[in-house]
């Protein structure tokens, strides 16, 4: 491999360890304000739900004053029965009881109907504010975590980073000005191996024979014509335990050899 690579390679696996503190950081904070975003929700819902128990309530207070102005008629009525001496107007009067009775008992039905809606309301109140506690609860803790891996994180990142300024040093500035205006360009990684079927892992280009015999020769720094990567060779690990075996093998052809000549 190419020692120029090598040494970006180095500096781009420094950068990736960056950029994942990096995100990691980012995905606590995304996570803290969905969270502030769902206790917002939550006390929205909370809000509409006790306004929602309190016009039920209205509702229940409104009919329970419909019912006292039916009892009221009715007693009137029904006093009133005492005094009357024709059938006529008994009946009447009777039936002015009765229809008043069937109009509180409507209140009376639409009062329970009330209280039960009030009552899953209440329950959805309930649960709601568990919620809110719960989400509470999570963005204290995911607060305390952060402010806790703000001062690891920084150690970490002031550390790496001395090791890439000394990497730096070791390296040419045309190739480390390539490198990094390859990973501005949001095409990172930036250095990407060939792989055995000679093609570029970031674009999938196939490099012709000659320039993928050039790049095995390490002595050329070579960036991929599509995709503007720089490009390295790495041998997998079949390749490498084929190349072994085949070098046994050989091995063991010129022992044997050997062994013949010496008989």
């Amino acid at each position: 491999m190419n020692e120029q690579i090598a040494y970006i390679i180095d500096i781009q696996d420094i950068d990736m360890n960056i950029r994942k503190i990096e995100d990691d950081e980012a995905k606590n904070i995304h996570e803290i304000n969905e969270s502030a975003e769902s206790v917002k929700s939550q006390n929205e819902k909370l809000e509409r739900l006790k306004n929602e128990l309190l016009e039920l309530q209205k509702k229940i207070n409104l009919c329970e004053l419909n019912v006292e102005s039916y009892n009221g008629k009715i007693e009137k009525y029904t006093e009133a029965q005492k005094q009357i001496k024709t059938n006529k107007e008994y009946n009447a009067m009777q039936k002015s009881v009765k229809d008043n009775e069937a109009l509180k008992s409507l209140e009376e039905e639409e009062i329970i109907k009330t209280m039960n809606a009030q009552e899953e309301i209440k329950s959805a109140i309930k649960t709601t504010e568990e919620n809110i506690k719960c989400l509470s609860d999570i963005i204290s803790n995911k607060k305390a975590e952060v402010e806790a891996d703000r001062f690891k994180y920084c150690d970490v990142k002031k550390n790496l980073l001395n090791k890439r300024k000394e990497l730096e040093k070791t390296l040419k500035i045309e190739f480390l000005n390539i490198y990094e205006a390859i990973k501005n360009n949001n095409k990172f990684p930036a250095v990407i191996p060939v792989n055995n079927s000679r093609a570029c892992t970031g674009c999938f280009r196939i490099l012709p024979p000659q320039q993928f015999n050039e790049l095995l020769s390490g002595e050329i720094f070579m960036q991929c014509p599509i995709c503007s990567r720089i490009l390295y060779y790495k041998q997998d690990m079949s390749e490498m335990h084929s190349d072994v075996a085949n070098n046994s093998e050989k091995n063991k052809t010129k022992a044997t050899k050997k062994t013949k000549i010496k008989a």
